[in-house]
């Protein structure tokens, strides 16, 4: 064979192989880095909302009577239940505050993989230096508060306020960037309300 025949077939034999390899990324690798890093996130997220909620109810000393206030028409019948929401639009602006800035320290600190979980081989997961994968917050956090009421017994109702934090995080790879959404729901404060409470309060509402 000439030299140029030759060049042809090493040349097509090397596209070859970094097609296959690209393949191998996009197909293999990928999805694998894709379900780890999903599964950090989210624990990484979880644990940071429930961190920032915990700290601004401290330093606030949120208690049920000081977001809601309970009207009694007679001893045992329930006339209003008033939700001051200035003060809930406080809490809903430092936690939503609070945890964008957490998420910005994490999108910094990123996360790391070992190199064997790279190869898709089970039992090389964990193995081989780690590598850094870059996170990026995307668009902005939102936060707001729902207010759900169950029954607790006769004539007692269980009123609770949940802070509901919505979040979109970003992760960066070579060729591909991955969005994933984490919700959760934090217990904000709740009390035992006795007395007979009209219908309309028990399905409950969304601030």
């Amino acid at each position: 064979m000439s030299k140029k025949t030759k060049l042809r077939i090493v040349l097509a034999i090397f596209l070859a192989i970094i097609l296959l390899l690209v393949l191998y990324y996009l197909k293999v690798i990928c999805p694998i880095i894709v379900n780890l890093s999903q599964e950090k996130v989210r624990a990484i997220a979880t644990s940071t909302i429930s961190e920032v909620v915990g700290d601004v109810m401290m330093q606030d000393g949120v208690e049920y009577d000081k977001l809601v206030k309970v009207t009694f028409a007679s001893e045992n019948k329930v006339e209003m239940i008033e939700i001051d929401t200035v003060e809930v639009n406080i809490l809903i602006r430092q936690v939503t505050e609070l945890v964008q800035e957490r998420f910005n320290s994490l999108g910094e600190e990123g996360l790391s993989i070992s190199l064997g979980t790279f190869t898709g081989i089970p039992f090389l997961f964990g193995l081989g230096p780690n590598v850094a994968i870059e996170l990026v917050p995307v668009g902005t956090v939102s936060t707001h508060v729902k207010s759900e009421f169950q029954s607790a017994g006769i004539n007692q109702t269980l009123h609770r306020l949940n802070f509901i934090v919505n979040s979109n995080i970003g992760m960066v790879l070579p060729g591909m960037t991955q969005n994933f959404q984490t919700e959760l729901e934090v217990l904000l404060c709740e009390s035992i309300i006795v007395g007979d409470i009209p219908s309309v309060y028990l399905q409950g509402s969304i601030i």
